[in-house]
């Protein structure tokens, strides 16, 4: 019995986690589409920001953003391309290894990020009034858990 209610608690675990990321995702591109931008994917924001904010003091390439945001190499490899022609980001060959693509803002995708982060990602502000930080790191930790096994 204790099986069968442990595996029906993480089915609606499961669930519960895919409904977030839809609506996650369908408040972004609402908001993307309320500043005019309804052209750029929950996606892209996600390139844009990590090479802003997390590799902002190193340089970054196709790999280290395809690790850091869950995707595959292909994926990131097409929204750089769509980040691309948007003039968002540039891509130059690595003078160190020129099987890689070194990948920086522009002055055009550093101005987005600065204009929009705030106004889009304030979705995320919605969660303050429902859970601690605490609550959050450990729910973070736990997800984290589970993807390991």
């Amino acid at each position: 019995m204790l099986d069968n209610e442990y595996t029906q608690t993480m089915h609606g675990y499961f669930n519960a986690v895919l409904r977030m990321r839809q609506d996650l995702r369908q408040r972004v591109q609402r908001k993307l589409g309320e500043y005019g931008h309804a052209d750029i994917t929950m996606e892209m924001t996600q390139v844009l920001y990590y090479i802003h904010f997390i590799a902002k003091e190193q340089k970054t390439n196709q790999q280290d953003i395809a690790d850091r945001t869950g995707k595959n190499k292909a994926s990131v490899t097409s929204l750089i391309d769509n980040l691309v022609k948007r003039n968002l980001v540039e891509r130059k060959m690595d003078p160190r290894d020129r099987r890689s693509n070194i990948i920086t803002l522009t002055e055009e995708g550093l101005k987005f990020v600065e204009e929009i982060y705030d106004k889009v990602y304030k979705t995320f502000d919605l969660a303050k009034s429902a859970i601690s930080l605490e609550q959050l790191k450990k729910m973070t930790t736990m997800m984290e858990s589970l993807m390991e096994n």
